[in-house]
């Protein structure tokens, strides 16, 4: 956890994540009728040159599905899923086993592109229900890379706008199989400053 956080800090981050995670678990939930859990264990406040800590190895590979913020703040969404979870949940949205599943057709795609308009769209809609900011998010483009490769594009999309990002860790239980995502929302740097003085904390 980042030292210059006050508790209370860590509190609103806390809550933005659970609301948002319920609100999300909700939503997948009726897309695919099936029990949908999504827990947050963790979220705090990471400095962008300690980004690589958050995975397994740099050589792992991730789909990342990339969505901009615009409109009262600025920043960019980063959602991160291993390519067997990626493909669970796809073939769960589209009714398919995921042996079923082939990473290069548009449905698995399109499917991939809802799961992180669903988890974007609540984890943003409750930070603006919180700070009363419009907020909105662009269309999630996706591919499928290493994770020294997703990093070393991360540095270069975020760097001078943004110094640390806030880091989401979000378990997916979907049917009963804990999946590993990874969800990091990186503000500009303005905007969490903005964010915490809306919230006066």
């Amino acid at each position: 956890m980042d030292e210059k956080l006050s508790l209370n800090q860590v509190d609103v981050l806390k809550e933005i994540g659970s609301i948002g995670s319920a609100t999300a678990a909700t939503a997948l939930a009726d897309m695919i009728a099936e029990k949908v859990e999504i827990n947050v264990p963790e979220v705090s406040i990471v400095p962008l040159e300690k980004i690589s800590t958050l995975f397994n190895g740099a050589e792992r590979l991730f789909f990342v599905l990339d969505m901009e913020i615009k409109g009262d703040i600025g920043g960019r969404i980063f959602l991160m899923l291993p390519p067997e979870d990626a493909k669970f949940l796809s073939g769960a949205l589209l009714g398919k086993p995921k042996e079923d599943i082939d990473i290069n057709d548009d449905m698995f795609k399109s499917s991939l592109r809802e799961v992180c308009n669903i988890l974007g769209g609540a984890y943003v809609s409750a930070l603006a229900d919180m700070t009363g900011l419009m907020i909105l998010t662009s269309i999630p483009s996706m591919a499928m890379d290493m994770v020294g490769a997703i990093l070393d594009f991360i540095f270069i999309q975020i760097a001078q706008e943004s110094e640390e990002a806030m880091f989401i860790k979000t378990d997916l239980i979907v049917k009963g199989l804990k999946l590993e995502g990874l969800f990091l929302l990186f503000p500009d740097n303005e905007s969490l400053k903005k964010i915490f003085e809306i919230l006066k904390v």
